[in-house]
């Protein structure tokens, strides 16, 4: 799992180069360009969570704080968008303020993070 807190370049992501370059399209396209993204990240910090297949989320949401473990929540359960990535990957975001900050989850798209029931403890 990778925590982020800010629009990062390609060879920071661990993910493969291809997902990577998505995830960051996907990132920058409500901008428009990356200069502008990272100004807006600047002044409306938000978080990307990555996922990737070798992570057991049981594992790795016991040892997150608690508004992390809600927004992963949020992004799952009820995300504002769902974007497929390359590789069988997937990006959602849930919005964390008015201002517009944001969580964005990244996992494979089978993974289930939350268990059925809610919570997963």
């Amino acid at each position: 799992m990778q925590i982020l807190h800010h629009i990062p370049d390609i060879e920071e992501v661990a993910l493969s180069t291809v997902t990577a370059i998505n995830l960051l399209e996907w990132l920058i396209e409500p901008f428009g360009t990356i200069d502008s993204t990272k100004e807006f990240w600047q002044q409306y910090p938000s978080t990307i969570v990555i996922f990737n297949k070798n992570d057991e989320p049981k594992k790795v949401l016991a040892v997150l704080e608690g508004i992390n473990r809600h927004f992963i929540e949020q992004a799952e359960t009820s995300p504002e968008f769902i974007e497929n990535l390359s590789c069988g990957y997937q990006l959602s975001l849930t919005i964390t303020s008015d201002s517009g900050n944001g969580f964005y989850l990244v996992k494979p798209r089978a993974m289930r993070i939350i268990q059925e029931g809610g919570h997963n403890e």
